[in-house]
């Protein structure tokens, strides 16, 4: 045993899963929506015997370790850590060493936690900080959830800074190094002095940087300052309030995207606690990624002035890469959602008539169009058209269109011809039903017409008591790629333990094949006994009987030429079992055929 199957022998998959998706029985499986991609009819599907879970749709497959990875943005031995913090589960000392980070990365994450718990108790302390925020509107309790903290000015509290620091040996160069203070002519500074802190914790929930906002009035400083750029720290990447945010954002299965830290506490006072906000940069295509893996709706909340309507249309140029469906939230001009809530306004409304971000960008790209000069309007219609271009759904092409008709006034027929263009401009991805890659990095192409492979595939992987000495040899040289390449694996591995166990035998196969494994067992719900097994095993030397001759032929031609009497021998006798066999078995399969017929 080692630690991934320790957590999963120790956590159910339907547990985990639970938690990202609503799980329904079906027959001997569950079916959810997929996490992982948009889709109505649910395709994804998790076995609670097998403790494995597959995708029908976007193909993702594995165990509960790989799901977390996959869901969580992670590492395999990040998504293990995860799920022991998660569970609280009490790991063995035999394991403690697998799941140690990296010493820089580990020091990293600690000393940013300590310096938001410094900045938190700071700003208790500290009344007029503390004032400001309330006069606000925010109360203690969101002050706590999002663990908002004060740097307070001056050489004593850079001091009293490194004091804290110092009872966990931390020092002034580690806060040096990672650029939250800086070395003046004589002392040394902090750029988030006299600031508001607003820690910002990745996916994992780990502290990883600080954004800092003014508050005296006096303070001529720019508004908000962020911690610099590093391995752990882009806020390209980063979504303030993300990691309090998820379980509430699974529940109402929306998120509330705003710009600001401000705009994101207003709106959690307010009840709306499944927000987040991007770090004072543009939403980009990686923060959308990020929130596809836990939500379908998202709801924009941007300033209703030009500059917020102009990051909403940057980000419709974006979206159609995350599989997510984007509402606009428009509020009135001047107002962002912290001075809407401020003036004791409802924002549910506002919420309640967003539209459709596509919507949204044709009208606004659309907007005085009969006005425009002529190089202007082909530019702009183009520009509409290219975006429709990139939906899947066809429906929801021709409502877009016909959109695009209303707004541009241009005939129907002209803008199709366009589109269609357009269309045939872009060169598609091949439409591939389920790829894996090998170890060579090659891929393979599981066909959809192999039936009765992938059943046999199935009966070993569903009991692996039906792989036996007998068939081992034949099945590892005659079913396709890649099932071919994962019997192997099961055959070495029964060769070193005779008692082997799906469990024990599933996490030994590489990611593809995990894949693929999870795949086929979750498509199929039948019991396959012995006896069928055996029928399937016949079928399968018909089709390839002259396959198998040939190959007989041929390497007695070779043992011919290198005068290997022996190895003639064996294979004359190995090619009179087989026919043998295969004689006895239609045999046998014909009398049963007419037995059961006789019984009717």
């Amino acid at each position: 045993m080692n630690l991934f199957t320790f957590i999963k022998s120790n956590v159910s998959i339907v547990t985990v899963v639970g938690e990202y998706a609503t799980l329904r029985k079906a027959g001997i499986y569950l079916k959810a929506p997929c996490p992982f991609h948009s889709e109505k009819t649910p395709s994804f599907t998790v076995s609670p015997h097998k403790e494995i879970f597959y995708c029908f749709g976007c193909h993702a497959g594995g165990d509960v370790i790989t799901f977390i990875a996959k869901a969580e943005h992670c590492t395999p031995l990040e998504a293990a850590k995860h799920l022991i913090d998660r569970y609280n589960l009490s790991v063995p000392e035999s394991y403690a060493s697998e799941i140690v980070q990296s010493p820089q990365k580990k020091r990293y994450f600690e000393v940013c936690q300590l310096i938001a718990q410094w900045c938190h108790e700071q700003l208790l302390k500290s009344p007029p900080a503390l004032t400001y925020i309330k006069n606000r509107g925010f109360e203690l309790g969101v002050i706590k959830r999002y663990e908002i903290g004060y740097f307070p000015g001056g050489l004593h509290a850079i001091k009293a800074l490194l004091n804290d620091m110092n009872k966990h040996h931390i020092l002034a160069e580690d806060l040096l190094e990672m650029n939250f203070l800086s070395r003046g002519k004589q002392v040394l500074f902090s750029p988030f002095e006299e600031r508001i802190m607003f820690p910002i914790a990745d996916h994992l929930g780990r502290v990883c940087g600080f954004g800092g906002r003014v508050w005296r009035p006096a303070d001529a400083r720019p508004k908000y300052y962020n911690s610099h750029e590093n391995e752990f720290f882009s806020k390209g990447h980063l979504l303030f309030g993300l990691n309090t945010a998820k379980k509430e954002m699974q529940q109402r299965q929306k998120v509330l995207v705003v710009e600001g830290y401000t705009d994101a506490l207003a709106l959690a006072q307010h009840g709306y606690l499944h927000v987040v906000a991007t770090l004072g940069t543009a939403c980009t295509a990686d923060h959308l990624k990020v929130l596809a893996r836990y939500v379908q709706q998202v709801y924009l909340l941007y300033d209703g002035d030009k500059a917020g309507s102009q990051a909403v249309l940057r980000i419709a140029e974006l979206c159609w890469q995350a599989n997510l469906d984007l509402w606009v939230a428009v509020l009135p001009a001047g107002d962002d959602p912290a001075s809407f809530l401020a003036q004791g306004k409802d924002i549910a409304p506002v919420i309640e008539q967003a539209q459709d971000i596509f919507g949204f960008f044709i009208a606004h790209t659309g907007q005085n169009y009969a006005q425009k000069p002529l190089a202007e309007k082909v530019a702009i219609a183009r520009k509409i058209l290219e975006l429709i271009v990139r939906i899947e759904d066809p429906l929801k092409q021709d409502l877009l269109l016909a959109q695009a008709q209303h707004t541009l006034a241009l005939p129907l027929e002209s803008l199709r011809n366009e589109m269609y263009y357009i269309q045939n401009q872009q060169v598609p991805p091949p439409s591939i039903p389920i790829v894996v890659r090998s170890e060579s990095d090659k891929a393979i192409r599981v066909r959809e017409g192999d039936n009765l492979e992938k059943k046999i595939f199935y009966s070993i992987i569903n009991n692996i008591e039906l792989f036996t000495g007998q068939n081992q040899d034949f099945l590892c040289t005659y079913l396709p790629a890649p099932y071919k390449s994962v019997l192997q694996v099961l055959k070495d591995e029964k060769a070193r333990n005779s008692q082997l166990s799906f469990t024990q035998f599933f996490p030994l196969l590489d990611e593809s094949a995990q894949q693929i494994v999870s795949q086929v067992v979750l498509e199929y719900q039948e019991i396959v006994t012995s006896e069928v097994f055996e029928q399937l095993i016949i079928q399968l030397q018909r089709k390839h009987w002259k396959v198998i001759v040939n190959d007989i032929k041929l390497k007695l031609e070779h043992a011919r030429l290198q005068g290997n009497e022996p190895e003639i021998h064996t294979l004359i006798e190995c090619f009179i079992a087989l026919k043998k066999q295969v004689l006895d078995n239609h045999k046998n399969a014909v009398g049963t055929y007419e037995e059961n017929n006789q019984k009717k």
